[in-house]
């Protein structure tokens, strides 16, 4: 596919990587390049299992649904780590060159929308370091196997300050001997969409954005390619095979 992609620059091949589209972590990146906090030294992103009865497949309590099946392409790591690891790439325009990690799944069995117990195959935890070109390292963990807990939350560390993203809405900006600020971009498509979180809301920005440029507009964002999807793959595969697995 990658291939044939580049084998037609005039055609879109584009991957929905849409958390790329959403305000706050745009922010971060235009803010990184305008040299807001420095030189990037440190990126940490953490999802933790969302409340019990939240509805969300990342909670400890959801039911069994292709999420559970590792045949179907559920699992937390591809889900949700995938678009992690991209923006570990997208905030510091670096790729990783060594991966080292693994996945675990502690939840043996979920019950189906029937109540029959079945058996869960995929992931409900990965931890993993990457070390990127730039010399930053980011460090990773997702987790669906607690009882309580705070859904996404980043820093990223830089030599002159630090960003602070908690949950899906707010951002901080922190400076050396000051309190964190709050620097959060309203969000206008909050409340607007039957599904109300911000992969819905950013993966409408990345349609509409789509549309404009199939149009024959410019795109205003930076959009995954196809060239992206594959770079965080073999960064998946290395995390799903454990141990250190250097990416020169």
């Amino acid at each position: 596919m990658l291939a044939a992609a580049e084998r037609r620059p005039g055609q879109l091949a584009w991957v929905d990587h849409e958390l790329r589209y959403e305000p706050n972590r745009r922010k971060v990146y235009d803010q990184i390049r305008a040299g807001a906090i420095g030189e990037v030294r440190h990126l940490e992103l953490v999802l933790r299992p969302y409340l019990r009865g939240d509805g969300r497949p990342q909670a400890a309590d959801a039911p069994w649904t292709w999420w559970s099946d590792a045949a179907k392409g559920g699992g937390l790591l591809g889900a949700v780590g995938s678009h992690l690891i991209d923006l570990c790439r997208y905030w510091t325009a670096s790729e990783v060159v060594h991966v080292a990690g693994g996945i675990a799944t502690f939840v043996k069995q979920r019950r189906d929308e029937t109540g029959a117990a079945r058996p869960v195959t995929a992931d409900d935890f990965a931890s993993f370091v990457l070390r990127l070109g730039t010399g930053a390292v980011a460090t990773i963990t997702l987790t669906a196997v607690g009882l309580h807990g705070t859904g996404h939350q980043a820093h990223i560390t830089g030599s002159d300050g630090t960003f602070v993203l908690t949950g899906e809405t707010k951002l901080e900006l922190g400076r050396p001997g000051a309190p964190l600020e709050d620097v959060s971009v309203p969000d206008d498509l909050a409340g607007q969409l039957p599904v109300d979180n911000m992969w819905a809301r950013s993966f409408v920005r990345l349609m509409r954005e789509l549309v404009a440029v199939v149009e024959g507009g410019a795109a205003a964002g930076t959009p995954a390619t196809f060239r992206d999807g594959v770079q965080v793959q073999r960064v998946l595969d290395a995390v799903r095979a454990g141990g250190g697995t250097p990416l020169d």
